[in-house]
């Protein structure tokens, strides 16, 4: 085959490739949400109502207050991504640029504080703050700590904790990335610290927005939160809004689709601004003869700033909630701090459940498999975000993710129930309403927004000369991505692919709503045994669940730590003797003398 015949035949592969790619994200993404919406303004076309086009539902939802609770959403929503990105850069830089004693545990303790869910962490800050939680209990109980925590302030603090792995997942491998060329040539030029900030931050600025937008977004769909502290307080959010409109009998769906046009519209705004501020500019700074930089050294007064640092937020973001989430299963009720009030009886109780490793080991399994479909997809969809042609195309599929994010689960969950039970669907032979199969799909969909916008920031940094050089020594184009990329992305895509299992394990609405007969998640036998006034019982089996997703993760990491090649490891380019030049970027290598390709390129060919 010629020259012309295999560029046509790669062209039509690539085409071939967008296309199913724009099919999967129809079925998995459009077409549910597409269902769902559509009831604001034409309820008959789903059996809602009896107008094809008609206003009522807008009316409806603007008396019902939702001007109100979307002012609410968006105040304690930019907050918690504006804390949550903060804390975040704080954390990374401890971590990735310093020599800080234990900074190699903050991963773990952010997947602890991913893995869980937010109205567990809401319910622990209830248990402590409340007067008849642990403050009461030990004589410390303070009306203006409960009014503080038990308001807006409390929720905006909670969602930001929430929030913080997301920015730090997204900011973390970017940063890490930014090799010692640039802190070396400040340095050579006599720039200080602010130089520094000012060089290295725009270069950032991907991984910063990207952060920001996800946390934004998560805040804005998060239901948790609304519905222990945020309902507790009468403080209308958007979300509990649009679970009152759906748990009404008979359910009113089209306000609800209403509420969801709103928080999409939301969340449009954010990617707006986060796309003018990007437009036109570049910020790929990965390539073959990047250097890693050198982590500063740092001594009694640092350390202890740094410690300090993180120690307050793992502290206030996961100590204090899991401290009384913990003591309410540990703890016989109204007896007190005294040693007789300690009890493993809630414990030996979930022995006693019957078929309790079932839903564990379902759970298990959907996030496995569920977690590697995503990580796949994220990964094609954040490199067609990054792409060089960002046409029309490539904007609506950016909306469809953060529209995606904006939905609360339950809504998505509708949304699959009304796509996918469709008689037109049902007479084709298509028969996914009430199976596995449906809840993976919910799942995945539910999992790709996130890890795209994780996965964003580290691919827009990807040079893409790194492919160019590969197919130039002969590599075709999956084996210049395999061998010359991927490895290069290594640290991020593990990371997204255990977010995507942790999120998944302990998903709550699409499960209650989606999991076949016979099926129970774990998140739905927390939920049901909760139901049944067990406090201590349930909040019991949520400490397991999450230390097993915990130990999931950890073992994970380990054995990545342990087996992986050192390149894959961290973001090192070139030959092993770049990695030896120093981390100020001051060594040469081969290929700087030379000019011949970067080495990774050469190896992938």
């Amino acid at each position: 085959m010629g020259a012309g015949g295999a560029l046509r035949l790669w062209s039509a592969r690539a085409r071939a490739g967008r296309l199913a790619v724009a099919v999967v994200v129809v079925v998995l993404l459009v077409v549910p949400s597409a269902c769902f919406l559509v009831q604001a303004v034409s309820p008959r076309l789903f059996g809602q109502g009896g107008a094809w086009f008609t206003w009522s539902n807008v009316v409806q939802a603007v008396h019902d207050g939702l001007g109100h609770a979307m002012l609410d959403t968006l105040a304690v929503s930019l907050a918690a991504a504006l804390v949550a990105v903060t804390a975040a850069a704080g954390l990374a830089v401890v971590a990735e640029r310093t020599t800080a004693v234990g900074r190699r545990l903050f991963v773990l303790g952010l997947w602890a504080v991913l893995l869980c869910p937010s109205y567990l962490i809401a319910v622990g800050w209830e248990e402590v703050v409340l007067r008849s939680g642990l403050l009461g209990a030990a004589g410390l109980w303070s009306a203006g700590v409960q009014h503080t925590v038990m308001g807006p302030v409390g929720v905006a603090v909670i969602l930001a904790f929430k929030g913080t792995p997301f920015a730090y997942f997204a900011l973390a491998p970017s940063l890490a990335a930014v090799g010692g060329d640039l802190e070396h040539a400040v340095r050579v030029h006599g720039g200080g610290r602010l130089a520094m900030v000012r060089t290295i931050g725009p270069v950032l600025l991907p991984a910063v927005l990207s952060g920001f937008v996800i946390v934004f977004a998560e805040s804005v769909g998060d239901f948790g939160v609304a519905s222990t502290i945020a309902a507790s307080a009468h403080f209308p959010i958007a979300t509990y809004v649009l679970y009152e409109s759906i748990s009404t009998f008979p359910a009113n769906f089209g306000v609800a689709a209403v509420v969801g046009w709103a928080l999409v519209a939301s969340v449009g705004g954010a990617l707006a601004v986060q796309s003018a501020l990007m437009r036109g500019r570049s910020f790929a700074v990965v390539s073959g003869r990047s250097r890693p930089a050198k982590p500063r050294q740092l001594h009694l007064r640092g350390q202890l700033a740094a410690v300090g640092f993180a120690g307050a937020f793992f502290l206030l973001a996961l100590g204090v909630p899991l401290l009384g989430v913990v003591s309410s299963s540990f703890l016989v009720p109204f007896r007190g701090l005294h040693l007789s009030s300690f009890t493993l009886a809630n414990y030996r109780g979930l022995l006693g459940v019957q078929g309790l490793a079932g839903p564990v080991r379902f759970s298990a399994e959907m996030g496995l498999v569920c977690g590697l479909s995503t990580l796949v997809l994220g990964a094609v969809l954040a490199r067609a975000l990054v792409g060089a042609r960002r046409g029309v195309a490539t904007r609506l599929l950016d909306v469809t993710l953060l529209v995606a994010v904006a939905l609360p689960g339950v809504v998505f969950a509708a949304g699959y129930i009304f796509a996918y039970d469709l008689p037109v669907v049902t007479n084709l032979g298509i028969a996914l309403y009430g199976t596995v199969p449906l809840l993976g799909m919910a799942y995945v969909a539910n999992a790709v927004p996130q890890s795209t916008r994780i996965l964003l920031g580290p691919f827009a940094q990807v040079q893409e000369s790194l492919l160019n050089a590969a197919r130039v020594h002969g590599a075709g184009a999956a084996r210049a991505w395999r061998r010359g990329v991927l490895p290069l992305l290594a640290r991020p895509l593990v990371w997204a692919g255990l977010l995507a299992f942790a999120a998944l394990f302990l998903e709550l609405p699409i499960s209650e709503l989606l999991a076949p007969p016979g099926v129970v998640p774990v998140s739905v036998a927390i939920l049901r045994v909760l139901g049944k006034a067990d406090i201590g019982l349930g909040t019991a089996l949520s400490v397991v669940a999450v230390a097993f997703t915990l130990a999931v993760v950890g073992v994970v990491l380990g054995l990545f730590r342990l087996l992986a090649p050192p390149g894959w490891r961290r973001w090192q380019y070139g030959d092993d003797r770049a990695g030896r030049g120093g981390g100020g970027g001051g060594g040469t290598t081969n290929d700087d003398v030379t000019g011949e390709a970067p080495a990774s390129a050469r190896r992938a060919a």
